[in-house]
């Protein structure tokens, strides 16, 4: 009985094994089979399925790590990689808005949120006297690329002069730039600074990384309409990211993509 599954073989004999391979894998990786963050069958295992040695089965495997469906982490396994996504770094959209566009959904953890003395440059930033009290708002942000598989992406500690935000828990379901855009006081300005980090311990764990792991560091000020500051954003970005830039001579359009 054709339980539906391909084994490669129906490609045909002119096809190279290792391609034939890619494919399969490939697929079972498109359609959720193999979700992002998956391991894979052990390499014997695929040679023992695919009926080939284990250098076709490497092939293969290099083919797709090449093409950025595949991530082998030394010394544990292969894995499906996380879903890609661009942020454009032009315009005044938050993270979440970006990502909603590229029909990514966005799921949001609070944390933590509470008042706080506020580290000493984020006070300086939000304009804070010495022992001034913020709110500071710790969200985790990560997607499922498939039913059961939550994929976290980004580590956000957003903090607010104290009384922009009454109700933090409406920030589970909706853009911090939203609200405060309903409350009368929309985001006007903004200005952001990237810098590659390692990821520490307690990061990695939050996000589901080795610690050391590659990650951007944003941090965000975003002033409304006389120029007050409203936001002050720390936040971490997961995976290897590359900053792109489209030039023509209307201007520059950068973007950064996990990959």
């Amino acid at each position: 009985m054709d339980d539906g599954r391909r084994t490669g073989r129906e490609h045909g004999p002119r096809m190279p094994k290792y391609l034939a391979i890619y494919r399969v894998l490939a697929d079972r990786i498109a359609d959720g089979r193999y979700p992002a963050d998956a391991p894979l069958p052990a390499q014997r295992e695929l040679g023992e399925e695919f009926d080939v040695s284990l250098m076709t089965v490497r092939q293969a495997i290099q083919a797709l790590e090449a093409d950025g469906l595949l991530e082998t982490r030394h010394g544990v396994g292969t894995f499906a990689r996380r879903p890609a996504f661009a942020y454009g770094l032009t315009g005044l959209r938050s993270l979440s808005q970006d990502l909603v566009e590229q029909g990514i959904e966005l799921e949001t953890e609070v944390l933590d949120a509470r008042l706080v003395v506020p580290p000493g440059d984020v006070g300086a930033r939000l304009g804070i006297q010495a022992q001034g009290r913020v709110l500071a708002v710790e969200r985790l942000r990560s997607t499922r690329p498939s039913p059961g598989a939550s994929v976290p992406l980004l580590l956000q500690t957003s903090y607010l002069p104290a009384g922009i935000v009454d109700d933090v828990e409406t920030l589970r379901h909706q853009s911090l730039y939203r609200l405060l855009e309903e409350s009368g006081r929309p985001v006007r300005q903004a200005s952001e600074t990237i810098q590659a980090v390692a990821l520490t311990a307690e990061q990695a764990r939050v996000l589901r990384r080795e610690p050391g792991s590659p990650a951007l560091s944003s941090s965000r000020l975003s002033r409304g309409e006389d120029g007050t500051p409203l936001v002050d954003d720390r936040a971490l970005l997961v995976g290897d990211t590359v900053i792109t830039a489209e030039r023509a001579v209307t201007g520059t359009n950068l973007a950064y993509e996990h990959r």
